[in-house]
């Protein structure tokens, strides 16, 4: 089995009590079959609790105030303490954060935005990104039917994507337009099962001026405010029609909505440059985490456009989430809170498969968010 992992993956460490978002609230925590099992035949205190702290019908563990039943007032957790350290834990709670895509004889393990620690080191680290490979002699799972043609293209064309996002000689804004625009005409390949045509279009996306095109380009686009406004606000009505997993989120929306708004009427801005709270850099990393994360899996849905549009609309939403509360604090908030933004739109969208699958979905909408729609927000 081969795996892949970013070079700060190793980096993390739980931050424990210290945690300003706990991973033990806010959320359901599902238990896999075979913890659930073993947790029905443990014996003492520990087992009894068990026994009364876990909703056996949901499989999950019970709740009290939206906090895990373990999850003690000094913000750890019961059953790693009294229970035997992480060998007590379910797949879950062993796993989190780390998020794991799988293909074919490949595991591809990030970790995920919405944990404090993982989001800083994934936004507050200039360093740009390098991914690490290792393989060991476990055997290859079999995936019926797995079209590693389509794969083999997906990633090559990955690969170019994180090339292009990673040439920091070039504006964050082309570089963007550069990816959007290679997987949009990937996309016509796979729908047109014209993939022997793809290396063809990578090669013309290595060209060392793709992004002078794309600056040029951007440059030239003739789009009102109105209607930039417009896909924006759209952005932002997905994320309304979206599942909502925690009971402040669309109030938090709303006021976000509004005091960008008021700040467009009000045509005023604070004195210090929006790109010093969220900067290029910040905005590289995020798309190159969410490309590396969710591109590939169009081997499974066949919608490489789709995954790179969902990719780059969370970049555009988190940075609105930053650039609201900018606005609100007259420009004095930190880069720091690019972590608290990125982590709560995380924990709102990457955490329901529902929800995901819903934004592609809804993104899909090219009179609204096409491509022309897609760059002007950029």
């Amino acid at each position: 089995m081969q795996y892949t992992v970013p070079h700060y993956y190793k980096k993390f460490s739980c931050t424990g009590s210290a945690c300003p978002d706990t991973c033990c609230a806010g959320w359901q925590i599902q238990i896999d079959p075979g913890s659930l099992k073993r947790y029905r035949h443990m014996k003492g205190p520990v087992g009894n609790r068990l026994k009364n702290e876990i909703n056996w019908r949901n499989r999950t563990f019970r709740q009290y105030g939206g906090r895990c039943a373990f999850l003690n007032d000094e913000n750890l957790c019961d059953l790693y303490l009294e229970g035997g350290g992480e060998k007590a834990f379910c797949r879950t709670c062993r796993t989190y954060p780390r998020h794991i895509e799988e293909f074919e004889g490949l595991r591809e393990i990030s970790l995920s935005l919405s944990c404090p620690a993982a989001a800083e080191l994934i936004l507050l680290d200039r360093t740009p990104v390098r991914f690490l490979h290792a393989e060991d002699d476990r055997p290859d799972e079999e995936y019926p039917d797995f079209d590693f043609f389509l794969f083999t293209k997906l990633e090559d064309a990955r690969g170019l994507m994180l090339q292009i996002l990673q040439d920091r000689k070039e504006p964050f804004r082309a570089r963007a337009a550069a990816v959007l625009a290679l997987a949009h005409d990937l996309q016509q390949r796979i729908d047109r099962d014209a993939l022997f045509a793809a290396d063809s279009l990578l090669a013309r996306y290595s060209s060392p001026g793709v992004c002078r095109w794309f600056s040029n380009r951007l440059g030239s686009l003739d789009v009102s405010k109105e209607e930039r406004e417009r896909t924006a606000a759209g952005l932002f009505l997905i994320l309304r029609r979206l599942e909502e997993l925690r009971p402040d989120w669309k109030a938090y929306l709303r006021d976000v909505r509004r005091t960008l708004k008021n700040a467009v009427h009000a045509g005023r801005e604070p004195q210090r440059t929006f790109s010093e709270v969220f900067t290029d850099v910040m905005a590289e990393q995020l798309l190159v985490y969410f490309i590396f994360t969710y591109f590939c899996g169009a081997v499974y849905s066949r919608n490489a456009y789709g995954k790179l549009k969902f990719s780059l609309a969370s970049v555009l939403l988190i940075r609105e989430l930053v650039r609201a509360e900018w606005i609100r604090t007259d420009g004095t908030v930190s880069s720091g809170y690019a972590v608290e933004a990125a982590c709560r739109y995380a924990r709102e969208v990457e955490h329901s498969d529902i929800n995901k699958c819903r934004m592609e979905e809804m993104l899909g909408d090219e009179e609204k968010f096409g491509l022309e729609q897609m760059f002007a927000l950029l």
